[in-house]
């Protein structure tokens, strides 16, 4: 599960002389491991390689930050702002501890974190429903807020899934479901529900 800890950083505000070494990396990894995915961070790398730092970091700030298209944040994806973010977070810190992962300035649910983790977690069986049951689902909701956009980010994300449903199939974990797509509850709250 090591390779999960370059994965995120391919997710990380990008500096592009590190970037380009992660993407290659990556892309070492795909080639000896999963060869049917080994052309998959292509488009990302000559994206990557074409554009300057500045460059870099606005479309990553567009994609992920400010008027995002994604969010990287697990929890927010799965709860939007419901207490059980809170609650998430709140377990997810502790996992974080316990295995010595730092999570930097953002939170535990920042994907970058959450790849990292995996390979720390001691119990491989929690790490593996936690990628089987969480990661999995939000993932492909983040994926889905790509459908009609073009960004280099997209293929990131489905090379990402193809990656851990290879790695994580076959198990008996039952995956998070998504009930509600409205992450605000503004609706709820004005009591105008759909």
């Amino acid at each position: 599960m090591k390779h999960y800890s370059k994965f995120s950083g391919l997710f990380v505000y990008p500096r592009k002389e590190a970037l380009i070494t992660t993407v290659s990396q990556v892309q070492d990894i795909l080639v000896q491991g999963y060869p049917t995915l080994a052309g998959g961070l292509d488009e990302f790398s000559a994206f990557a390689h074409a554009h300057s730092d500045d460059a870099l970091s606005e479309y990553y700030i567009k994609t992920f930050d400010v008027m995002a298209s994604c969010y990287l944040d697990i929890g927010y994806v799965l709860f939007g702002e419901d207490y059980r973010r809170g609650e998430f977070l709140v377990n997810l810190l502790n996992e974080h501890i316990k295995a010595e992962n730092d999570c930097g300035k953002e939170l535990p649910d920042h994907l970058p974190n959450m790849l990292n983790l995996l390979p720390k977690i001691a119990d491989q069986l929690f790490a593996q429903e936690l990628a089987y049951s969480i990661m999995i689902p939000a993932l492909k909701e983040m994926l889905k807020n790509f459908i009609d956009e073009v960004n280099v980010y997209k293929k990131l994300l489905e090379v990402l899934i193809k990656v851990m449903e290879i790695d994580f199939k076959d198990l008996n974990f039952k995956q998070f479901e998504l009930l509600n797509n409205d992450k605000t509850n503004f609706l709820n709250n004005i009591n105008c529900k759909p």
